[in-house]
């Protein structure tokens, strides 16, 4: 919905940046490639983005509010900072914009994405085999939300995670799933207002044992 939102205001302050040449080379590729293309630039944009949240500590009180969820399922994506949403998002539209992909490759990606967001954090124990190395599958994304310290900081990405092999930050999760995900027994206030506001005012790891990233 963001990505929606924000689309006519970016198109129109990156239009007129020099790179119209550049935009209808990107454009003249089929669909299916410039698709492919599209979701490989805006996980290594996001990647980038979600890896800051998690390293540096001001950014990590936005971002634990996600991590803060401890039985994951399909809206588990939804409970997340709106400062830290804009913030990630926007590091992954706006490569989508200053490269000028077409339209429909714009919007097909915005489905993707929201259906990866659902499907990334659904309570289900499907390994999917052999694709679980190809696109990012539940499993994968559990345990980067897994309790357990050896799984900390890993799987990143959000399609494809040879994007953290590249990086280091694969965590080789076999068959197995964690056995918990969450911050321990931090507890953040009830309800959307609270919670938007607690990370500017608090620092949830002086009052819960919550995990320094520079710990983790």
């Amino acid at each position: 919905m963001i990505g929606v939102i924000v689309q006519f205001p970016a198109m129109t302050m990156f239009k007129s940046i020099g790179l119209e040449g550049f935009q209808n080379t990107i454009q003249s590729i089929p669909f299916l490639p410039q698709l492919f293309v599209a979701l490989l630039v805006s996980d290594l944009f996001q990647y980038s983005a979600h890896y800051v949240f998690h390293k540096v500590p001001y950014l990590w009180r936005f971002h634990a509010v996600h991590h803060s969820t401890k039985n994951l399922d399909w809206l588990a994506g939804s409970r997340t900072h709106f400062f830290d949403l804009v913030v990630v998002r926007a590091m992954s539209f706006i490569p989508i914009y200053v490269c000028g992909f077409d339209s429909s490759v714009f919007f097909t990606y915005i489905v993707i994405v929201s259906f990866q967001a659902v499907l990334a954090h659904a309570n289900t124990r499907i390994n999917f085999g052999f694709l679980k190395y190809v696109f990012v599958t539940p499993q994968y994304h559990h345990w980067h939300h897994s309790d357990d310290p050896k799984a900390y900081d890993k799987n990143f990405a959000i399609h494809f995670p040879f994007i953290d092999m590249i990086f280091g930050t694969y965590y080789p999760m076999g068959n197995d799933w964690p056995e918990g995900t969450g911050l321990g027994d931090v507890k953040y206030p009830k309800g959307f207002a609270r919670q938007f506001v607690y990370p500017f005012v608090k620092n949830p790891q002086e009052h819960h044992n919550l995990k320094d990233p520079s710990e983790r």
